[in-house]
């Protein structure tokens, strides 16, 4: 307490310093001003209310110093409790035996979803059967049709929300709209799931759809190809650099011919696993992106009472690096 009123004294003496030395510039400067009547009341409000402004001010600073340290101390441990929680989901899953689910079933739910075709431009259902004849399928029944352990909350409905080709890029959302009509981009909190690994490995289908969704300019950076074979690796062509020096990839090098992917990257295993270690579920599949190369990524998640209540990426792990060289 003693301190805090030395520090208010303090303040105030700084203030009241400033308003003296203030009014006696004005005096040397416009002597002629500072005695009119009308102006004292002026030069009262400024005595009056320095302190308190300069206080202001210093405690702002104080506390949003305080504020940002805290926020900072805040998302360094959320990053290190998420750290711990890859890694430890990364230890889990090399627990895990074979896969729950077979390939063949991975691959066929993956390619039904992706070969879905999506219309950019939907015209109104009663359009469709005037135009048509019949009504052309919703989105949603399009992506539930496939992903059959997934369903929505009752009145809820899923929507795609397709780029425009306004600014420097984008990626279509998958958006859940509310009763109220309102739209959320947090699908995951409104469906409900088979307790299962098909229910899971649909789980991670759908989160990762949008991979594969129309995208615009810059959004390409984050387009995927799904990769589950060695036939998958073979479809898959690369351009040689003119640089034959081993060094690094770079985007600033020069390609020349397309050819098909080395020995060291069809090497690679590819094969798709869903399992289970206690309580939570481990999707690991492979994807090809042009400005990463082949890539293992790892999925940890966790349904309770037919909801998803964790959804963590726990790992990328490069298998064959790339870089088309296309910087948008």
């Amino acid at each position: 307490m003693d301190g805090t009123m030395e520090l208010v004294v303090i303040i105030y003496g700084i203030a009241w310093l400033l308003s003296l030395l203030f009014l006696v510039y004005v005096f040397f400067t416009e002597k002629e001003k500072i005695f009119r009547r009308d102006n004292w009341h002026v030069w009262l409000l400024v005595i009056a209310f320095t302190p308190i402004i300069l206080l202001g001010i210093i405690l702002y600073i104080s506390i949003s110093c305080i504020w940002d340290k805290k926020k900072d101390r805040d998302f360094k441990k959320a990053k290190e409790i998420e750290e711990t929680k890859k890694k430890q989901a990364v230890e889990n899953y090399k627990k895990c035996s074979d896969s729950l689910v077979e390939t063949s079933v991975i691959e066929q739910i993956s390619r039904k979803l992706l070969n879905i075709n999506f219309d950019t431009f939907r015209m109104p259902e009663e359009l469709q059967m005037m135009v048509i004849g019949k009504r052309i399928p919703t989105d949603e029944e399009k992506i539930l049709g496939v992903l059959d352990k997934i369903k929505l909350l009752v009145g809820y409905s899923l929507e795609l929300e397709f780029p425009d080709d306004s600014g420097c890029g984008g990626r279509t959302y998958i958006n859940i709209k509310k009763p109220n009509g309102n739209l959320s981009k947090k699908f995951l909190d409104f469906v409900i799931v088979d307790d299962s690994p098909l229910g899971a490995l649909q789980i991670y289908f759908l989160s990762k759809l949008w991979h594969h969704l129309p995208m615009f300019w810059h959004g390409y950076y984050d387009q995927r190809f799904s990769v589950f074979s060695k036939d998958d690796l073979l479809k898959i062509k690369v351009r040689s650099r003119k640089t034959r020096v081993e060094r690094p990839l770079k985007p600033s090098d020069i390609y020349e011919e397309e050819n098909d992917l080395p020995k060291e990257a069809l090497a690679c295993d590819v094969t798709p696993k869903v399992t289970r270690y206690e309580d939570k579920y481990y999707v690991s599949c492979c994807y090809w992106s042009e400005f990463g190369g082949l890539i293992r990524e790892l999925v940890e998640i966790k349904i309770e009472n037919n909801k998803v209540t964790e959804f963590l990426d726990a790992n990328r792990k490069v298998l064959y690096r790339y870089h088309c060289g296309i910087m948008y």
